[in-house]
């Protein structure tokens, strides 16, 4: 069960990607957050999951603003999306199930969970380089 809401949340990632409409892509993003909320919640603490939320939706607002403020959006063919999918499955699926009781701000202070935090940052420089290059090298920022 966990692992189809796995699934559908890469699915709507990948979408997100290949949508170039901002509020589609945003849409996709908010429903890839709604499938992976149930995979945070197993964790040991359930108000993390709650506060990625309402981290993830704000910034997901920020972004449909300013990405609906450009005056044109470059499209750039994707080819490797599929790859680029799949790959993100054989990635990130044996994460969810290996490290079940380490999601916590506590934990974050000892130093044997400075891998995951290393992990963490990786994955976000990761999604920063793909924003960059889906973006068409113009930036989100309103011009002067």
């Amino acid at each position: 069960m966990l692992g189809s809401f796995f699934f559908l949340a890469i699915i709507s990632c990948v979408m997100s990607y290949i949508n170039v409409d901002p509020m589609k892509s945003s849409f996709f993003l908010i429903f890839s957050l709604l499938m992976v909320m149930p995979l945070i919640s197993f964790f040991l603490h359930v108000w993390f999951s709650y506060f990625i939320c309402l981290l993830f939706l704000s910034g997901i607002f920020v972004i449909l603003v300013y990405f609906s403020s450009l005056s044109k959006i470059g499209y750039v063919v994707t080819p490797f999306y599929f790859v680029g999918g799949v790959l993100s499955v054989f990635f990130f699926y044996p994460f969810f199930y290996s490290v079940t009781d380490v999601v916590a701000v506590n934990n974050f202070y000892f130093s044997v969970y400075w891998m995951l935090l290393v992990w963490v940052i990786f994955v976000l420089i990761f999604f920063m380089n793909f924003t960059s290059y889906f973006l068409n090298f113009s930036g989100a920022l309103r011009k002067v």
